[in-house]
């Protein structure tokens, strides 16, 4: 038996090159290393000693090893949690039993090493070299991912199948059970590992609806539908690569603290779930480069814990723009592919509320752009990337109305409607600039982080489709980043550093005619952004609108000057520069009191309560 040491203090390689085609140089003797041929299964075996810097044993007690894997073609990877037999956790030893899947494919491992979890948390050895020669005399393995204890469940429901003597609902319902036991135990035990279970009862409800329809069940029929199953969990695990918190009310960020976990029952305690609630957290301004006064760059973020604590008792979750921050490269942690905190708010949580993301003028990233150009720092030494509309739209997955919203062409504004609340909900994009005007340097224009306001398509969108075809009893609120009153630069774009809210008099106008149920001819020749919108709400008639609620400002204020309720939350980061802005943050939870004809806000944190008569 091979036998293995690892020195988790001391050992250390260097960084690869290219992340993207991963490649470690194992040509050095502080590598541990292990050879199998294919088809192996079981009896090759590893003797893993874990020891400290100075030498003395790590002591694994509680502590389950797990084996990571990137097999040789870098497409399939193994996550083995079962597999392993503690011979003396106190000196640090344990044994690896390689299953037969490890050893799959021909060739050198991208990476192997083993994660040491324990308590929701893990510490990782150094890479090991696995190398697995070719079999050329037997050949009956496909390769697939093997993920443990998946892997478990599929034979599980095999065995339910039988022993349900062909009653495939009282099988498929235990299993189901087991399922979900499964991902709250990962939830607390395999960090690393962050699976929604909707995808899978998506899958298993196909297959269910399959079985039944054809009367029994074939093994091919079995294994086509588990292999959907096994790459959707796979999927997952590839887009996920930070530990999932133990505590399951915790999606995003640092953990609920017991204070603010006391302060969340009182506030739930209070929701009248009879009537709508809306919960709008805004400016989380994820990847802020300055430590926020200590709180350290993920503060805001950490305010969707704490909003997705009331996932359960509230009709809808908004997050109201600048959900980056727009610095450097501070979009790649919200916005990648890597850690993908767009899908975790919109997946991570039970799903009572419908979910959905703004746009702010920190989104698309042009802060970097805007310093570029104007040799303002910090600004990189590159030309900087920004985040296009349709990049936005792909991260939160907009053009799959996930939510049953309406989109046009699945675009960053939506409607919804709530009949038992009799309420429709309108979301805008406050930065939707146009973006195919270059500048002489190739880049946008008109950078968002400045340059704000609705094009033609929108405000078309706005009057005939969303404010149309509203029945006489239902209440409208609007959600945009940015207030709706008009700034002074509105139509005068010359200078980039001053905020530009173009076209936002036209929008009022349009929603003032709703209103009132009158008509008219709304236009602007401002270049660019030029517009003309017939509206016509004359045989619609009158219609209710709560209010106009956003963002941008960090700081609550309220005015009625654009004949309609125009509410300013507070920023759920708790520094902002500005002197009415808020020291720790928080969101405001609105209430719609229809029989008083108010909308109520219940704020958490910093955010006070209020109401507006409508």
């Amino acid at each position: 038996m091979e036998v293995m040491t690892f020195n988790i203090d001391k050992d250390r390689r260097n960084l690869v090159d290219d992340k993207q085609n991963f490649n470690i140089d194992f040509h050095d003797s502080k590598y541990n290393w292990l050879q199998a041929r294919q088809y192996e299964e079981s009896m090759r075996q590893v003797e893993v000693h874990v020891v400290h810097g100075d030498g003395s044993p790590v002591d694994l007690t509680g502590v389950n090893p797990v084996f990571e894997g990137w097999l040789p073609e870098g497409v399939y990877r193994i996550v083995d949690a079962k597999h392993s037999v503690m011979i003396d956790a106190q000196n640090g030893i344990f044994r690896f039993d390689f299953p037969a899947p490890a050893f799959q494919i021909a060739g050198s491992y991208k990476q192997a090493f083993f994660r040491l979890m324990k308590d929701g948390k893990s510490v990782t050895t150094l890479e090991f070299s696995l190398d697995v020669m070719a079999d050329k005399v037997i050949s009956d393995l496909v390769p697939s991912d093997y993920i443990t204890p998946f892997e478990d469940l599929y034979s599980k429901l095999k065995d339910y199948l039988t022993n349900a003597s062909g009653n495939f609902d009282t099988a498929m319902t235990q299993w189901k059970k087991d399922v979900a036991d499964l991902v709250t135990n990962l939830n607390a035990d395999v960090g690393g590992i962050n699976l929604t279970i909707t995808e899978i009862k998506t899958q298993l409800s196909a297959l269910e609806d399959k079985i039944k329809a054809d009367g029994l069940l074939t093994q091919a029929e079995f294994d086509a539908q588990i292999k959907i199953v096994n790459k959707n969990i796979s999927d997952a695990l590839a887009k996920l690569e930070h530990p999932v918190p133990v505590d399951s009310s915790i999606i995003i960020g640092g953990p609920i603290s017991a204070d603010e976990k006391n302060a969340l029952d009182k506030l739930r305690s209070t929701v009248d779930t009879s009537k709508f609630n809306l919960l709008f957290l805004n400016d989380p301004h994820y990847g802020m480069q300055s430590d926020l006064m200590n709180y350290g760059p993920r503060y805001g973020i950490n305010h969707l814990n704490t909003a997705l604590y009331l996932d359960d008792l509230v009709n809808v979750i908004v997050t109201g723009g600048d959900n980056i921050d727009g610095h450097l490269d501070s979009y790649a942690g919200l916005m990648s592919d890597e850690k993908n905190y767009a899908l975790e708010f919109i997946y991570g949580s039970p799903n009572h509320a419908d979910k959905f993301a703004l746009r702010g003028n920190h989104d698309d990233g042009t802060l970097r752009l805007r310093n570029y150009r104007k040799g303002i720092q910090p600004s990189p030494d590159y030309f900087p990337e920004t985040i296009s509309r349709n990049e936005f739209n792909n991260h939160f997955q907009n053009g799959q109305l996930l939510f049953g919203e309406q989109r046009q062409e699945g675009g960053t504004y939506f409607y919804k409607d709530y009949p038992d609340f009799k309420v429709r909900l309108i979301g805008l994009d406050s930065n939707d600039t146009p973006e195919d005007t270059k500048a002489s340097d190739g880049g946008v224009n008109y950078p968002g982080i400045n340059y704000m306001g609705y094009s033609q398509k929108q405000m078309d969108w706005l009057a005939n489709v969303a404010l149309q075809n509203v029945p006489e009893d239902y209440v409208t609120i609007i959600m945009a980043h940015v207030q709706a009153t008009p700034g002074q630069y509105d139509d005068d774009l010359t200078d980039p550093m001053q905020s530009h809210y173009t076209n936002q008099k036209q929008v009022n106008q349009i929603i003032n005619d709703f209103k009132n149920g009158q008509s008219s001819v709304v236009t602007n020749n401002v270049k660019d952004w030029e517009i003309n919108v017939k509206t016509n709400f004359v045989q619609q008639g009158k219609r209710d609108m709560a209010a106009w609620i956003h963002g941008h400002l960090h700081y609550e204020e309220s005015t009625t000057s654009n004949g309609f309720n125009d509410i300013s939350c507070i920023s759920s980061i708790p520094y902002t520069g500005f002197n009415n802005g808020s020291k720790n943050g928080g969101w405001s939870l609105f209430t719609l009191d229809r029989d008083n004809r108010k909308l109520k806000i219940t704020g958490y944190g910093m955010a006070t309560n209020r109401s507006f008569s409508y």
